[in-house]
Protein backbone atom coordinates (compact mmCIF):
# COMPACT_ATOMS: atom_id res chain seq x y z
CA UNK A 1 0.00 0.00 0.00
CA UNK A 2 2.78 2.10 0.75
CA UNK A 3 3.72 2.91 -2.80
CA UNK A 4 0.00 3.17 -4.25
CA UNK A 5 -1.12 5.69 -1.70
CA UNK A 6 -1.47 9.30 -2.10
CA UNK A 7 1.50 12.06 -1.12
CA UNK A 8 0.69 13.87 1.74
CA UNK A 9 1.34 17.97 0.92
CA UNK A 10 4.60 18.10 3.44
CA UNK A 11 5.79 14.52 1.48
CA UNK A 12 5.51 16.69 -1.73
CA UNK A 13 7.21 19.67 0.19
CA UNK A 14 10.07 17.72 0.88
CA UNK A 15 10.23 16.00 -2.67
CA UNK A 16 10.48 18.87 -4.93
CA UNK A 17 13.37 20.17 -4.14
CA UNK A 18 15.32 16.43 -3.84
CA UNK A 19 13.85 15.91 -7.36
CA UNK A 20 14.76 18.83 -8.60
CA UNK A 21 18.62 18.99 -7.42
CA UNK A 22 18.31 15.17 -8.89
CA UNK A 23 17.14 16.71 -12.03
CA UNK A 24 19.34 19.89 -12.58
CA UNK A 25 22.26 17.35 -12.14
CA UNK A 26 21.32 14.76 -14.84
CA UNK A 27 20.22 17.49 -17.02
CA UNK A 28 24.06 19.46 -15.96
CA UNK A 29 25.42 15.53 -17.40
CA UNK A 30 23.63 15.08 -20.55
CA UNK A 31 22.99 18.78 -21.57
CA UNK A 32 25.89 21.21 -19.89
CA UNK A 33 25.81 24.04 -22.39
CA UNK A 34 22.12 23.91 -22.86
CA UNK A 35 21.26 24.02 -19.18
CA UNK A 36 23.78 26.37 -18.04
CA UNK A 37 22.54 28.61 -20.48
CA UNK A 38 18.76 28.56 -19.26
CA UNK A 39 19.35 29.23 -16.30
CA UNK A 40 21.45 32.04 -17.20
CA UNK A 41 18.65 33.50 -19.11
CA UNK A 42 16.87 33.04 -16.00
CA UNK A 43 18.91 35.12 -13.49
CA UNK A 44 19.42 37.90 -16.36
CA UNK A 45 15.46 38.18 -16.67
CA UNK A 46 14.90 37.98 -12.52
CA UNK A 47 18.57 40.39 -12.30
CA UNK A 48 16.50 43.14 -14.76
CA UNK A 49 12.93 42.84 -13.20
CA UNK A 50 14.65 43.10 -9.28
CA UNK A 51 16.81 46.06 -11.19
CA UNK A 52 13.23 47.55 -12.18
CA UNK A 53 11.10 47.18 -8.83
CA UNK A 54 12.41 45.98 -5.80
CA UNK A 55 15.69 47.53 -6.00
CA UNK A 56 13.89 50.90 -6.98
CA UNK A 57 11.02 50.42 -4.08
CA UNK A 58 8.66 50.19 -6.80
CA UNK A 59 5.88 47.71 -7.28
CA UNK A 60 6.50 44.41 -8.73
CA UNK A 61 4.52 45.00 -11.79
CA UNK A 62 5.80 48.12 -12.87
CA UNK A 63 8.40 47.02 -15.09
CA UNK A 64 9.57 47.23 -18.87
CA UNK A 65 8.63 44.35 -20.34
CA UNK A 66 10.30 44.63 -23.33
CA UNK A 67 13.87 45.95 -21.04
CA UNK A 68 13.65 42.47 -19.55
CA UNK A 69 13.13 40.59 -22.29
CA UNK A 70 15.97 42.14 -23.60
CA UNK A 71 18.19 41.45 -20.64
CA UNK A 72 17.21 37.48 -20.74
CA UNK A 73 18.17 37.81 -24.34
CA UNK A 74 21.95 39.16 -23.45
CA UNK A 75 21.73 35.98 -20.96
CA UNK A 76 21.11 33.59 -23.58
CA UNK A 77 24.04 35.05 -25.69
CA UNK A 78 26.27 35.00 -22.88
CA UNK A 79 25.22 31.43 -21.20
CA UNK A 80 27.62 29.61 -23.92
CA UNK A 81 30.55 32.11 -23.21
CA UNK A 82 30.36 31.60 -19.86
CA UNK A 83 30.38 27.92 -19.83
CA UNK A 84 33.26 28.08 -21.98
CA UNK A 85 35.18 30.79 -20.11
CA UNK A 86 34.81 28.67 -16.91
CA UNK A 87 35.78 25.57 -18.70
CA UNK A 88 38.59 27.35 -20.14
CA UNK A 89 40.15 28.52 -16.40
CA UNK A 90 39.92 25.19 -14.82
CA UNK A 91 42.13 23.83 -17.41
CA UNK A 92 44.87 26.48 -17.57
CA UNK A 93 44.25 27.33 -13.71
CA UNK A 94 42.99 23.99 -11.79
CA UNK A 95 41.68 24.84 -8.81
CA UNK A 96 43.82 21.60 -7.24
CA UNK A 97 47.22 23.38 -7.67
CA UNK A 98 46.54 25.61 -4.87
CA UNK A 99 46.15 29.04 -2.99
CA UNK A 100 48.26 30.45 -5.94
CA UNK A 101 46.18 29.02 -8.75
CA UNK A 102 43.07 29.84 -6.72
CA UNK A 103 44.26 34.02 -6.47
CA UNK A 104 45.58 33.74 -10.16
CA UNK A 105 41.65 32.53 -11.30
CA UNK A 106 40.39 35.41 -8.80
CA UNK A 107 42.73 37.79 -10.73
CA UNK A 108 41.77 36.93 -13.93
CA UNK A 109 38.49 37.16 -13.46
CA UNK A 110 38.58 40.42 -12.08
CA UNK A 111 40.79 41.98 -14.57
CA UNK A 112 39.91 40.21 -18.40
CA UNK A 113 36.63 38.29 -18.27
CA UNK A 114 34.75 41.08 -16.10
CA UNK A 115 36.20 44.00 -18.16
CA UNK A 116 35.55 42.20 -21.43
CA UNK A 117 32.19 40.78 -20.28
CA UNK A 118 30.41 44.36 -19.02
CA UNK A 119 31.88 45.99 -21.59
CA UNK A 120 29.72 43.72 -24.32
CA UNK A 121 26.71 43.56 -21.90
CA UNK A 122 26.72 47.29 -21.79
CA UNK A 123 27.23 47.88 -25.66
CA UNK A 124 24.50 44.91 -26.54
CA UNK A 125 21.65 46.98 -24.22
CA UNK A 126 22.67 50.28 -26.29
CA UNK A 127 22.67 48.46 -29.29
CA UNK A 128 19.36 46.71 -28.25
CA UNK A 129 17.73 50.10 -27.02
CA UNK A 130 18.15 51.88 -30.44
CA UNK A 131 21.72 53.73 -29.60
CA UNK A 132 23.92 53.99 -32.01
CA UNK A 133 27.80 53.05 -32.02
CA UNK A 134 29.35 56.48 -31.32
CA UNK A 135 26.94 56.50 -28.25
CA UNK A 136 27.22 52.85 -27.49
CA UNK A 137 31.28 53.87 -26.99
CA UNK A 138 30.46 56.94 -25.65
CA UNK A 139 28.30 54.44 -22.84
CA UNK A 140 31.06 52.07 -22.65
CA UNK A 141 33.48 54.60 -21.72
CA UNK A 142 31.37 56.34 -19.09
CA UNK A 143 30.00 53.19 -17.27
CA UNK A 144 32.66 50.57 -17.53
CA UNK A 145 34.78 52.44 -15.16
CA UNK A 146 32.06 52.38 -12.18
CA UNK A 147 31.17 48.62 -12.98
CA UNK A 148 33.92 47.40 -12.53
CA UNK A 149 35.01 49.44 -9.04
CA UNK A 150 31.45 48.02 -8.20
CA UNK A 151 32.51 44.34 -8.82
CA UNK A 152 35.49 44.64 -7.15
CA UNK A 153 33.55 45.49 -3.89
CA UNK A 154 31.43 42.44 -4.62
CA UNK A 155 33.32 39.18 -7.00
CA UNK A 156 36.64 38.70 -4.61
CA UNK A 157 35.13 37.90 -1.88
CA UNK A 158 32.43 35.69 -3.21
CA UNK A 159 35.14 33.89 -5.59
CA UNK A 160 36.81 32.61 -2.52
CA UNK A 161 34.21 30.88 -1.69
CA UNK A 162 33.73 29.83 -5.42
CA UNK A 163 37.36 28.20 -5.43
CA UNK A 164 37.75 27.47 -1.99
CA UNK A 165 34.61 25.95 -0.64
CA UNK A 166 32.00 24.98 -3.64
CA UNK A 167 32.79 21.81 -5.51
CA UNK A 168 33.87 22.23 -9.44
CA UNK A 169 30.58 20.19 -10.71
CA UNK A 170 28.64 23.10 -8.34
CA UNK A 171 30.85 26.47 -9.00
CA UNK A 172 28.23 27.44 -12.29
CA UNK A 173 25.15 27.10 -10.39
CA UNK A 174 27.00 29.49 -7.19
CA UNK A 175 27.98 31.84 -9.30
CA UNK A 176 24.80 32.04 -10.99
CA UNK A 177 22.73 32.27 -7.71
CA UNK A 178 24.93 35.14 -6.94
CA UNK A 179 24.46 36.41 -10.54
CA UNK A 180 20.64 37.02 -9.76
CA UNK A 181 21.88 40.29 -7.02
CA UNK A 182 25.08 41.13 -9.35
CA UNK A 183 22.81 40.98 -12.65
CA UNK A 184 20.74 43.20 -10.77
CA UNK A 185 23.70 45.41 -10.25
CA UNK A 186 24.83 45.45 -13.51
CA UNK A 187 21.34 46.09 -15.63
CA UNK A 188 21.01 49.24 -13.49
CA UNK A 189 23.84 50.74 -14.03
CA UNK A 190 24.30 49.70 -17.88
CA UNK A 191 20.43 51.21 -18.10
CA UNK A 192 21.87 54.81 -16.08
CA UNK A 193 19.36 54.06 -13.65
CA UNK A 194 19.28 57.27 -11.30
CA UNK A 195 21.53 58.98 -13.19
CA UNK A 196 19.10 61.50 -15.24
CA UNK A 197 20.77 64.48 -13.07
CA UNK A 198 18.13 65.35 -10.29
CA UNK A 199 18.94 64.66 -6.60
CA UNK A 200 17.30 61.66 -5.51
CA UNK A 201 15.81 60.26 -2.62
CA UNK A 202 19.55 59.12 -1.13
CA UNK A 203 21.05 62.75 -2.16
CA UNK A 204 18.24 65.11 -0.33
CA UNK A 205 19.71 68.20 0.51
CA UNK A 206 18.53 69.43 3.88
CA UNK A 207 18.67 73.15 3.68
CA UNK A 208 17.59 74.59 7.23
CA UNK A 209 18.55 77.39 9.43
CA UNK A 210 18.97 77.13 12.71
CA UNK A 211 16.78 79.68 13.99
CA UNK A 212 17.73 79.44 17.54
CA UNK A 213 21.60 80.08 16.67
CA UNK A 214 20.83 83.23 14.07
CA UNK A 215 18.68 84.42 17.28
CA UNK A 216 21.64 84.37 19.54
CA UNK A 217 24.12 85.43 16.75
CA UNK A 218 21.77 88.66 16.20
CA UNK A 219 21.42 89.26 20.27
CA UNK A 220 25.37 88.99 20.68
CA UNK A 221 25.55 91.46 17.87
CA UNK A 222 23.33 94.14 19.86
CA UNK A 223 24.95 93.35 22.83
CA UNK A 224 28.36 94.40 21.37
CA UNK A 225 27.42 97.76 21.28
CA UNK A 226 28.37 98.57 24.18
CA UNK A 227 31.73 96.61 24.49
CA UNK A 228 35.39 96.93 23.37
CA UNK A 229 35.92 96.47 19.60
CA UNK A 230 37.64 93.02 19.72
CA UNK A 231 34.75 91.80 21.08
CA UNK A 232 32.75 93.46 17.99
CA UNK A 233 35.18 92.03 16.00
CA UNK A 234 34.73 88.40 17.52
CA UNK A 235 30.58 88.77 16.09
CA UNK A 236 31.08 90.12 13.18
CA UNK A 237 33.55 86.99 12.45
CA UNK A 238 30.56 84.70 13.47
CA UNK A 239 28.01 87.10 10.95
CA UNK A 240 30.54 86.52 8.34
CA UNK A 241 29.99 82.53 8.53
CA UNK A 242 26.69 82.87 8.58
CA UNK A 243 26.21 85.67 5.87
CA UNK A 244 24.10 87.58 8.62
CA UNK A 245 25.22 91.66 8.38
CA UNK A 246 24.52 93.88 10.95
CA UNK A 247 22.00 96.76 9.92
CA UNK A 248 23.38 99.91 10.91
CA UNK A 249 23.56 100.51 15.02
CA UNK A 250 20.28 102.24 15.29
CA UNK A 251 18.76 99.63 14.16
CA UNK A 252 20.29 95.93 14.18
CA UNK A 253 17.89 93.46 12.36
CA UNK A 254 18.59 90.16 10.28
CA UNK A 255 15.83 90.33 7.16
CA UNK A 256 14.20 87.33 6.08
CA UNK A 257 15.06 87.68 2.50
CA UNK A 258 18.81 87.75 3.41
CA UNK A 259 18.39 84.51 4.69
CA UNK A 260 16.27 83.63 2.18
CA UNK A 261 18.89 84.35 -0.70
CA UNK A 262 21.67 82.69 1.17
CA UNK A 263 19.64 79.34 2.13
CA UNK A 264 18.30 79.40 -1.52
CA UNK A 265 21.98 79.76 -2.45
CA UNK A 266 23.26 77.28 -0.22
CA UNK A 267 21.26 74.84 -1.52
CA UNK A 268 21.30 75.17 -5.32
CA UNK A 269 25.38 74.54 -4.41
CA UNK A 270 25.02 71.78 -2.13
CA UNK A 271 22.09 69.91 -5.08
CA UNK A 272 24.57 70.65 -7.60
CA UNK A 273 27.57 68.78 -5.74
CA UNK A 274 25.15 65.99 -5.05
CA UNK A 275 24.02 65.19 -8.54
CA UNK A 276 27.84 65.45 -9.62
Amino acid sequence: HGMTRGWSQSEIAMRIPLDNWSSYESALLEKPIFTKTMINVIIYLLGDWLSQTLFQGNNVLDFDVSRTLKNGFIGLCFGPLVHQYYEFSDAILPVEGGLANRASKILMDQTIYLTVKCSIYISAVGLLAGDNVETVKGNVKERIGPVVITAWKFWPLVHCITYGLIPARHRILWVNSVDLIWNAILASKAQGDGDNGNVDKDQVVVCDVDEQLIESITTTMTEAESRDSQDVFDVDIQAQRYNILPSPPEEISVTESSLSTNSSTNCTTNAVAQAA
